[in-house]
């Protein structure tokens, strides 16, 4: 056998396996899902094909809105609010001090804790008498104790703030990481020409820290648009829909109400959505990304 042809052949055989893997387990369903997204399909009687109805009952449907609406909201603060405080966090933890190892372990701690552990905890630290409420009691503050989860002007951001607390400290490594692979020569450099502070944050510090930047936005967005152990576990989407999510809704669409068909629709619209929003965040961001 000729030598280039008994490459091609290697070749072939040793990406059949993965192709046939990848056909099996990832396009199939993808296509399949398409399909039964036009159907009306309570998964035990045979599909029901109804052309467009199931997108446009969703784009009517006010529960489907208002998870989205919560998602973007959480999303928003994600980005906003978790990644600058990890950029914080990242900046003190580089500095050398005595408990530095030791901080850097326990802001990372709450990633490797079950986030149905952490979901449980919180429930009784912020119901009704628990020990939030207690604290605040003993503070002389009894006028603003409520159930944080179970009152609806609370909830959403009750959970956003425990999102906060459970990511920052991921996003901390990651840009740790990052301000540890910049050169001391280039600050070396930065401060001969007589930067300084603030100065030598801005042009040089963060424009290094871009790839990083990426990352925590990348993955802080992906997280939040697909945020649904939290919510699930704490309120079920409750109190009303105050803290539904779309990856929650879409659970309850096909496990709850048994409209597969409904649900596979709403999955689609999703998936569009996180495609678009990801796709236009990494296009601003790597934009700005530095080589050194």
């Amino acid at each position: 056998m000729h030598p280039t042809r008994k490459r091609l052949v290697y070749g072939i055989a040793f990406t059949l396996p993965a192709l046939l893997i990848f056909l099996l387990f990832t396009f199939y369903p993808f296509v399949s899902s398409l399909y039964y997204s036009f159907t009306e399909w309570d998964i035990v009687s045979k599909p029901k094909f109804i052309g467009l109805d199931n997108y446009r009952n969703l784009l009517d449907d006010r529960l489907f809105i208002r998870s989205a609406v919560n998602t973007l909201t959480i999303c928003l603060f994600v980005v906003i609010l978790q990644n600058p405080l990890s950029l914080l966090l990242g900046l003190v933890l580089n500095k050398p001090f005595r408990s530095s190892y030791f901080l850097r372990t326990a802001f990372y701690l709450p990633l490797i804790v079950s986030l149905v552990v952490i979901s449980v905890t919180w429930s009784n630290l912020l119901q009704y008498d628990g020990v939030f409420n207690e604290i605040l009691i003993r503070l002389g503050a009894e006028t603003i104790i409520r159930d944080w989860l179970g009152t609806t002007s609370t909830a959403l951001s009750s959970i956003i703030l425990i999102q906060l607390w459970y990511g920052t400290g991921y996003g901390a490594v990651i840009y740790l990481a990052g301000l540890q692979s910049i050169p001391h020569e280039v600050y070396e450099s930065a401060q001969i020409d007589g930067a300084q502070g603030w100065s030598k944050f801005r042009f040089i510090t963060f424009p290094l820290l871009m790839p990083s930047f990426t990352i925590c936005t990348f993955l802080g967005m992906v997280g939040a648009l697909k945020f649904f152990e939290m919510p699930y576990i704490m309120t079920n989407g409750g109190p009303g829909d105050a803290t539904s999510t779309l990856a929650l809704v879409i659970y309850n669409f096909a496990f709850k109400n048994n409209t597969f068909g409904y649900a596979t629709a709403a999955g689609i619209l999703f998936m569009i959505a996180i495609s678009i929003v990801t796709a236009l965040q990494l296009k601003l961001t790597r934009s700005r990304e530095v080589e050194y």
